[in-house]
């Protein structure tokens, strides 16, 4: 009797053993279709795959393998490399409809190409491309659009930065990453010249010399400068120091060769330099007005912040040597961290280096460049700027083992922010430090 039970109890643990294992497995919560694989050797693009984990700390999904047998395989992939569904069927559905553009990838031609959060030009900008980056394709559009006068299609694109949206295929290229074959580029130059006008980021010219030069002088480097079309709106703006110019127009036609002209306005528009730069000629103020404007994808906001971040750093440097400057003959400073100021006992100085009525307490800048010569010569330019004048006084200044030199910057030898050369005759202010 014995001896039937201990097998029949046997068979019962090995089944039971077997249960657990299997109930106790890891629990699938989804299925995922790989829209862009960060190793085709490991994964292949396009790979349906069972989701075991989400992590929103690490914004990541553990999966397994692309098929059955190799589902204990084990992968930690990005959200955003992976569209999640519940069900296994709806993720081969979607999988079998990726599978015409899964090898389809596209490269933009230029600088700040944008992506929008639909296919619409009117559209949020939800990123902007970097020249030559690589997008994956999620789907092509099959119908044209006219935009602006362009034709063209919408692609549905995932960047690198893994953000998702639409891009016009205009300045982008289309290829097969499988065969490395280019499957088509931007179109012809007469609407490659059109589609530069509309798209580009035009900015005055001096921006790029600023920048080129490292010379920024905030008062002319805004992001509210440029030329831009509101498509919306269907106007035209110009905004320049000292001039705000706005016209409707209905589209942008070209005339002849390199001109174009703003229908329904008296703007005439020029390319030239290989579609970087364009000329704008138009009516303010009763007088003819021609201004170039450049192709400017850099970021205005990021320049201005690495300019204020500059000048700190120049007023922290300069409060290193003493934060109060004293002279029986000139008076008192006192600058605070903040860059603010008061400076009594300066009447020697009235009116030749500082305007009557100037008042004491004011902001200090170090916005005045200097070239050439000067360079060298001195550690750099302080400006003062106080309360009760328009008219600020700046100053070249050096340190010595006794003070501070503050030489006098008349505002005739100042051009665009830039001293060129040492003043004549120079007016030389001594103070103690502390």
């Amino acid at each position: 009797m014995h001896r039937k039970v201990f097998p029949c109890l046997a068979g019962a643990v090995l089944f039971f053993s077997v249960f657990l294992l299997v109930s106790c497995g890891p629990r699938i919560i989804g299925y995922g279709v790989l829209l862009w694989s960060a190793d085709e050797a490991v994964l292949e693009t396009g790979s349906v795959l069972p989701v075991y984990e989400e992590s929103r700390l690490r914004q990541t999904f553990t999966t397994g393998g692309p098929v059955r047998e190799r589902r204990r395989e084990r992968n930690e992939i990005s959200f955003w490399r992976l569209e999640l569904f519940p069900r296994e069927e709806e993720a081969r559905s979607f999988a079998a409809e990726f599978e015409a553009v899964k090898d389809l990838y596209a490269r933009a031609n230029r600088n700040a190409l944008p992506v929008r959060e639909r296919a619409d030009r009117l559209s949020r900008q939800v990123y902007r491309l970097r020249q030559y980056e690589t997008m994956k394709i999620l789907e092509l559009s099959t119908t044209p659009t006219n935009e602006a006068g362009l034709q063209g299609f919408w692609y549905k694109v995932l960047t690198e930065e893994g953000v998702s949206g639409f891009c016009f295929n205009y300045h982008l290229i289309l290829y097969n990453a499988k065969t490395n074959t280019v499957i088509t580029t931007s179109q012809d130059t007469a609407q490659e010249a059109l589609a530069a006008i509309l798209t580009n980021a035009w900015r005055p010219e001096y921006f790029r010399e600023m920048t080129a030069s490292h010379r920024i002088d905030l008062t002319r480097l805004q992001d509210s400068y440029g030329l831009f079309f509101d498509e919306e709106a269907s106007t035209l703006h110009i905004v320049l120091p000292g001039v705000s110019f706005n016209a409707p127009f209905s589209r942008i036609r070209r005339v002849t060769g390199e001109t174009y002209i703003a229908e329904g306005s008296d703007v005439q528009l020029r390319l030239r330099a290989r579609n970087t730069e364009l000329v704008a000629s138009y009516v303010t103020g009763g007088a003819r007005r021609t201004d170039v404007f450049v192709a400017f994808d850099e970021d205005v906001e990021a320049i201005i912040e690495r300019e204020e971040e500059r000048r700190m750093s120049l007023l922290e440097a300069f409060l290193e040597n003493g934060s109060v400057l004293r002279s029986d003959a000139f008076g008192e400073i006192t600058i605070s961290e903040e860059g603010e100021f008061s400076w009594t006992d300066y009447s020697r100085l009235v009116p030749s280096v500082i305007r009557a009525g100037a008042g004491q307490t004011g902001v200090v800048e170090f916005s005045i460049f200097s070239a050439g010569e000067v360079v060298s010569a001195y550690s750099g330019i302080i400006t003062f700027r106080f309360t009760g004048t328009t008219q600020p006084a700046h100053f070249f200044y050096r340190f010595t083992q006794q003070g501070t030199q503050l030489i006098h910057v008349p505002p005739d030898i100042i051009e665009n922010n830039i001293v060129r050369r040492r003043p004549m005759n120079p007016l030389v202010l001594f103070f103690t430090t502390s």
